[in-house]
């Protein structure tokens, strides 16, 4: 009577593949943060200027005053330069630097934006953006918007406005 010799892994073995893979998972696992973050950066400052560009072409359109504004709540603008709370996309008519009323014919504002990811910093020059009929800033000048982010080794990434109502990212 021959025994078969049976095949397969034993404790030690196994042990030994599980220590290795998790010696892996421990040196990759940084990188996949910084990716992360980057991702989330990148796709921010998309949707950044994604809504400026919104917002002009709407002004253009709608033949009208359009504001780009720091989220006070979901119908109002807010104050300061601290963007990291969203933003809003209205039209202002009136020019009074806010969101005009709603109606039935005109929902404003016309975009919503929540808060940004804590890992981001959002900081602007003014708390609005303004596009005038012509698509461009007017006499408010040129306007910034910059996204930077809270870890190590974190670039800025700068939307610029130019007074022309041209819109352009840095890096």
């Amino acid at each position: 009577m021959q025994f078969k010799r049976q095949a397969g892994l034993t404790m030690v073995e196994l042990m030994i593949v599980v220590v290795i893979a998790g010696i892996l998972a421990a040196v990759a696992a940084p990188s996949f943060s910084s990716l992360i973050n980057s991702m989330r950066q990148t796709s921010a400052m998309t949707q950044i200027t994604g809504d400026l560009n919104r917002a002009r072409g709407e002004a253009i359109k709608r033949n009208q005053r359009m504001l780009m504004c720091v989220r006070g709540n979901d119908t109002t603008c807010g104050a300061g330069t601290d963007w990291r709370n969203g933003w809003l996309v209205c039209y202002d008519e009136d020019q009074d630097g806010t969101c005009d009323a709603t109606s039935a014919a005109n929902p404003n504002p016309i975009v919503v934006r929540p808060a940004i990811n804590s890992s981001l910093t959002l900081t602007g020059s003014a708390a609005f953006i303004r596009f005038n009929p012509s698509g461009t800033q007017g006499a408010g000048g040129a306007a910034t918007l910059q996204l930077g982010g809270t870890w190590s080794g974190a670039t800025t990434i700068t939307a610029s406005v130019a007074a022309t109502g041209n819109i352009s990212k840095t890096p």
